[in-house]
């Protein structure tokens, strides 16, 4: 029986970090929403409903899966799910992906200082590689507590913000919708439901290997289950709210590069403040993860040279940083995205050959 007891401190922080992992720079400032899902107006809620089921069970699979599948490197799982070519293929190709997602964190702690506090954009670089860097050293568990208690305070906070700011401009949603055809958008997918399955499919390269190397601390199947559905559904939530929230606004934030911080700023002055804090939370806890994700491809945390190798891949990720934030999603994101969907696919497709073999 002992076996079957949940721990509700696993499922939160399994939960918690998956939020986290996911909600950082692109997804706080509002930016990934913006573009995958209130560009394509009410057809955006639907996008949200596929992105609630993918994240879900991706969440619930990868988590359960990383408990039973040893593995060397957390990358190895794509060669499980993707067969030996592809798998391996991926092996090399999602390090890349994750450096590339790792580099937009960076920009976008310079983008959240220099728009709010009007501070040179290499003062949130900078801290916020120190940040990465310092958690990385200390292995994967000793961050994903840290992450993992992170993710809910972030994620109540962008539910809020979405909440409130959807019920002040309620009004304003019809009139929005009328503009939203006019306005120059350059659209990650031809409609919303394709996007809604871009946008949990290129997260999927960001926390397959992380789910699967956390699944390995829980104490049962339940606590994956638990964890991952719960995961997927507080990220459903908080980018529907912030979908209509921005929906409402469309015409006013389409243009910034931190479109929730705007939001946010119309709340309140102190909600902006403290949202801004938020923000740069929200790319720590995405930052962290995808470095020691990327460093664990070349050395496990427990190698002497993990030290040096983080410092090295720190140093090139804040040069690459320099780009501009609101370009790197736009061309990094909707590519992969597409690499995504077959992953997802191929996952799928093991887990039904996996179940009628028994």
């Amino acid at each position: 029986m002992s076996e079957l007891k949940v721990s509700w401190r696993n499922v939160i922080i399994f939960a918690g970090a998956y939020v986290a992992t996911i909600i950082g720079s692109g997804f706080a400032t509002g930016q990934e929403i913006m573009q995958f899902f209130t560009f394509y107006g009410l057809t955006g809620i639907f996008g949200c409903v596929v992105t609630l089921i993918v994240f879900s069970f991706t969440g619930m699979e990868c988590l359960s899966r990383g408990r039973v599948v040893e593995t060397d490197e957390t990358v190895q799982i794509f060669s499980f799910y993707c067969g030996k070519y592809f798998g391996k293929f991926l092996e090399y190709f999602v390090p890349l992906f994750l450096f590339g997602v790792y580099v937009i964190m960076i920009s976008g702690a310079g983008a959240t200082l220099e728009e709010y506090y009007h501070l040179n954009p290499y003062i949130g670089r900078i801290l916020m590689s120190l940040a990465a860097f310092f958690s990385v050293i200390f292995g994967l568990k000793g961050m994903m507590e840290i992450v993992g208690k992170i993710g809910p305070i972030i994620i109540i906070f962008a539910v809020t913000v979405g909440l409130v700011s959807l019920l002040q401009n309620y009004g304003t949603l019809q009139a929005s919708l009328d503009v939203l055809p006019t306005l120059d958008l350059v659209k990650p997918a031809p409609n919303g439901i394709i996007s809604g399955f871009l946008y949990p499919a290129y997260n999927m390269l960001v926390v397959v290997g992380l789910l699967s190397g956390m699944g390995k601390m829980a104490n049962n199947r339940k606590e994956c289950l638990y964890g991952g559905f719960l995961g997927g559904f507080l990220l459903f939530l908080a980018a529907l709210l912030m979908h209509l929230a921005m929906l409402s606004q469309v015409e006013n934030v389409v243009a910034l590069k931190i479109p929730s911080l705007y939001l946010a700023s119309h709340i309140s002055p102190v909600m902006a403040k403290i949202f801004s804090i938020i923000l740069m939370l929200g790319i720590y806890t995405t930052a962290a993860p995808l470095l020691w994700q990327t460093v664990n491809r070349f050395v496990p945390d427990n190698h002497p040279k993990f030290k040096m190798t983080t410092i090295a891949i720190t140093v090139i990720g804040f040069i690459c940083g320099l780009l501009p934030f609101d370009r790197l999603i736009g061309t990094i994101y909707p590519f992969t995205g597409y690499i995504g969907i077959i992953v997802f696919v191929l996952m799928v497709v093991k887990v039904v050959r996996l179940k009628v073999s028994k």
